[in-house]
């Protein structure tokens, strides 16, 4: 007996297909709850600014890639995005009245509405996962199996609540592998299962492609085997013609709704296309992931009865593949398709290196095709010829669904956070609940975890700890990420998570503590002000928390600090970041530290003999006409010297030296500063006046 391919395998056992609808009831409940109870993640309002640019320029890019050579330019990722998911969401929010048409919203509600557009796009996955579980397995059943496999992944699950960069991706593959499954072996196909195959193609190629136009290898991979697949089904000449005709009909459809949605891109294929899978692969600056990468988070991150499942399933589907290279073709290349949307990727990633982080999200759209491969794994194993492994067998799959879904319940809304079991006791026994790995990384916990927070301090969503002291310091590095590095309270970030809320910004002046939210155990220098905790496996975890941190005074030697010097933003002594205490930011690319709040700080310890007879802070950089700053609450002039850089009086016996910059008008300081540096008094000429 053959349960996978084109052969229709026994039925599943009634009670797998109860707790299989049980369990997507369930996923469906969580995602559509946690939707509006998760938090704005820190990659959504970026694809908020990509949106208004794209309705400006027409370019889906950010908003620094408009420096040096402009959006697609050398250093930018421009072309690792498309707008279609966006789009799609905005047409969604237009439909509630959120929005209007080229009118970007950022508020809270919005968000939310987008959030539920990405459950939506979850839901159609799940649809599509039933499907083509139907089409290889024969039954229905088997389809609704193939769902509940998928919506039981906790990764999946926590990530349909707000991510409108990979759920799309993930959706639009697996629908257009199920159209490519419905063109082969298809006899005598009516009008509408034709047009329903078509439409799969074209709605499959748009979503992917026009969400992450790096996908496109992976698609020419599993459109090359449907394409030479239907020539090896055995069907009449004319019937494979015409699946021929229909699959290029529908590309070209596909290919001219790309162009005529984001021409910037799409009008210039052969130009762009193969920069965005460079990008894509490249994104952290070609730091190579280890070859285990994909293997080991594979082995921590997905429940582990699941993966049995599916590596059954894979090495069945091989089998099958082996078995039907001489007669009928039909299963193997339906099962390759299947076994192509799971491996072919992820297998060139460990092939070739590619940049990889944060565990297998990048990977997600492999996740529905793996959840298929696991259904067939539980049909061969309930499927045996043996009667008496077959209620055991069906016991485990159940237990396969249920366990992990009983895991999102206790982890709601935070089930990205998800490790399975073998992961949390690698970590011991006896860990602490914040040492156990699965922090949120996405931030989505923010809410949560401020509500009772007291908010009157700094407050960074991210912040830096010192490799040297294990210290925490009040800045974010983004490094590689074409992200931007920032001392930025998060409430005043444009682009942060917190934006959407308005939350009102307290300052304590001079800045002697500020508050940051980490994940695992908080550095040495900082108290716990509150945490997220939540069971997982039956143990207790600590998704975030809030710690409230001392502020090291860092020393500036003679030698300064400086943008282009190699300890820049490691945290390192003589780093300039250390000094940028509060209100600045960094975007890729530039050399320069600007000041976009109207107030920032600066904080130094001048080195002797400056802290005996008093000296001259030198910032080099540009102000505005109506700059004021303060040295210890005082107000002092501001000069500009010879050279262009501002200058500022440091009183004798000043130690530490804090500084706080603010215009008159109360308006955004747009200063910008690229070295700070101690000069004796009288040795750098002066002119007079404001600078």
């Amino acid at each position: 007996m053959r349960p996978v391919g084109g052969a229709r395998a026994d039925p599943p056992p009634r009670v797998l297909v109860a707790v299989a609808v049980a369990v997507i009831t369930v996923a469906v409940v969580l995602a559509v709850l946690g939707a509006t109870r998760t938090g704005v993640t820190t990659d959504e309002p970026i694809h908020v600014m990509r949106l208004r640019n794209l309705f400006g320029t027409g370019w889906y890019a950010l908003d620094w890639d408009y420096d040096g050579a402009g959006p697609g330019g050398e250093g930018t990722n421009t072309f690792v995005y498309a707008p279609v998911t966006m789009l799609l969401l905005h047409a969604w929010c237009v439909l509630w009245g959120v929005e209007g048409w080229g009118e970007v919203s950022g508020s809270a509600h919005a968000y939310d509405l987008r959030h539920l557009g990405v459950v939506l796009l979850g839901m159609l996955c799940l649809a599509a996962v039933a499907a083509t579980g139907r089409v290889l397995l024969g039954h229905w059943r088997w389809g609704l199996v193939a769902a509940a496999a998928l919506a039981s992944v906790p990764m999946w699950t926590g990530h349909t609540m707000f991510n409108v960069k990979d759920v799309p991706v993930a959706t639009g593959h697996t629908v257009l592998t199920l159209g490519l499954l419905l063109s082969v072996g298809s006899r005598s196909p009516g009008a509408l299962l034709r047009l329903a195959r078509a439409g799969c193609v074209v709605a499959g190629l748009v979503l992917t492609l026009g969400t992450r136009p790096g996908m496109w290898p992976g698609v020419l991979v599993v459109l090359a085997l449907a394409a030479g697949g239907l020539l090896l089904t055995g069907a009449t000449r004319r019937a494979v013609l015409l699946a021929e005709v229909e699959l290029v009909v529908a590309c070209t459809v596909a290919a001219l709704a790309l162009v005529a949605v984001y021409p910037r891109l799409f009008g210039h294929p052969l130009r762009a296309l193969p920069r965005t899978s460079e990008a894509s692969s490249s994104f952290l600056g070609g730091a190579k992931s280890d070859r285990w990468y994909v293997p080991r988070h594979l082995a921590l991150e997905m429940p582990t009865l699941l993966l049995v499942f599916a590596v059954t399933g894979a090495v069945a589907a091989a089998g099958v593949v082996w078995a039907a290279r001489r007669h009928d073709r039909v299963p193997a290349v339906r099962v390759a398709l299947v076994g192509a949307q799971a491996l072919a990727l992820p297998v060139a990633a460990v092939v070739m290196g590619s940049d990889l982080y944060h565990g297998l999200r990048q990977l997600l759209f492999a996740i529905p095709a793996l959840a298929v491969l696991t259904a067939c794994g539980m049909a061969w194993w309930t499927g045996r010829p043996r009667v008496r492994l077959r209620g055991p067998a069906a016991v485990v799959a159940a237990a396969a669904l249920v366990l992990p879904t009983v895991d999102q319940v206790t982890l709601q809304p935070y089930q990205t956070t998800y490790v399975n079991l073998a992961a949390d006791l690698l970590a011991g026994p006896g860990s602490s609940p914040d040492a156990r790995p699965g922090g949120d990384y996405w931030r989505v916990s923010l809410p949560e975890l401020l509500e009772a927070a007291p908010l009157d301090r700094q407050l960074l969503c991210k912040a830096t700890t010192d490799p040297a002291s294990g210290r925490a310091l009040p800045f974010a590095n983004a490094g590689e990420a074409f992200s931007t590095s920032r001392s930025l309270d998060c409430r005043e970030e444009v682009n942060g998570p917190l934006a959407p809320d308005g939350l009102p910004v307290t300052r304590a002046l001079p800045v002697t503590e500020f508050d940051a939210v980490f994940l695992g155990p908080l550095p040495g220098d900082c108290t716990r002000l509150g945490d997220v905790r939540r069971r997982r496996h039956g143990l207790e975890v600590v998704v975030s928390t809030l710690g409230r941190c001392a502020v090291e005074v860092p020393l500036l030697t003679s030698t300064g600090a400086r943008v282009d010097d190699p300890v820049f933003g490691t945290g390192a002594a003589g780093d300039l970041w250390r000094h940028a205490l509060d209100g600045w930011q960094q975007w890729p690319g530039d050399a320069e530290l600007t000041a976009t709040t109207p107030v920032a700080e600066l904080l130094l310890r001048p080195a002797s003999p400056c802290a005996r007879s008093g000296c001259v802070l030198v910032v080099t950089g540009e102000g505005p006409p109506d700059l004021v700053a303060t040295v210890e609450g005082r107000e002092v002039p501001v000069a500009r010297g010879a050279s262009g850089a501002l200058e500022l009086p440091v009183p004798p016996g000043t130690d530490p030296v804090w500084v706080t910059l603010t215009r008159r008008s109360g308006g955004v300081l747009g200063l910008r500063m690229s070295a700070l540096s101690l000069a004796a008094p009288g040795s750098t000429p002066a002119t007079e006046g404001r600078p």
